[in-house]
């Protein structure tokens, strides 16, 4: 349990759209660049958060999640702290392929893998749902044992499954809340509770692009 005298906010936000999305390979410890679009979505989110007062950031080490980062705070006095456990699933031998090249040569294994019927299957050289789960865990648990004397809102960029997979847990549901690009998921921590304020949304990033359209209009 996590003893709080302050409330303190969580915002999860998933990185820009990449190269790999577009080409709809598996990406997960592997990494492509933001596209242009990406980098747009990523300074977009961060136009949405502006009015925001955050106290730091969390990054997973991928590259893509750090640009998403650094585009999203941009001149914003705002230090990022890396941290390995806030990557992607680890896909295994799936990594960097495309759809047509895994039914290929490995069948029907992403509908088994993505059912969730078995959080303890792991992709061969790769990962686990509970394996994702238990680092995802004692990342966001020493994020909040950092700030529970000051509370405040931090800033958690990371990936679509990690997220996720962790808003399912604290929502103990069955399905899979899909994250778009820079979409926001945020968790308040108050009283040793933690609560689910926000799921995917995209209203952050989507106003964040009206407001950015706007600036450039009057330039």
């Amino acid at each position: 349990m996590f003893i709080l005298s302050k409330e303190l906010r969580l915002y999860f936000i998933r990185h820009g759209e990449t190269q790999y999305n577009i080409e709809k390979r598996m990406q997960g410890f592997c990494d492509s660049p933001l596209t242009v679009n990406g980098i747009k979505q990523a300074m977009s989110v961060g136009a949405g958060l502006r009015n925001i007062d955050f106290i730091c950031a969390y990054a997973s080490e991928s590259q893509r999640v750090l640009d998403t980062a650094r585009y999203a705070i941009g001149d914003r006095d705002i230090s990022i702290t890396k941290d390995a456990r806030l990557k992607e699933m680890n896909f295994g031998v799936l990594e960097a392929m495309l759809p047509e090249e895994i039914v290929a040569k490995h069948g029907n294994i992403l509908e088994t893998f993505f059912s969730l019927k078995d959080l303890e299957r792991r992709l061969d050289e790769g990962e686990s749902y509970s394996d994702l789960l238990t680092r995802t865990k004692a990342a966001v648990k020493d994020i909040i044992d950092a700030h529970q004397e000051t509370g405040g809102n931090v800033l958690v960029f990371s990936h679509g499954v990690t997220i996720a997979f962790y808003i399912r847990s604290l929502l103990n549901r069955t399905d899979f809340p899909q994250h778009d690009n820079c979409c926001v998921s945020v968790i308040v921590v108050k009283d040793g509770e933690i609560t689910v304020e926000t799921v995917a949304d995209a209203s952050f990033r989507d106003k964040g692009k009206e407001l950015l359209d706007l600036e450039d209009k009057k330039d």
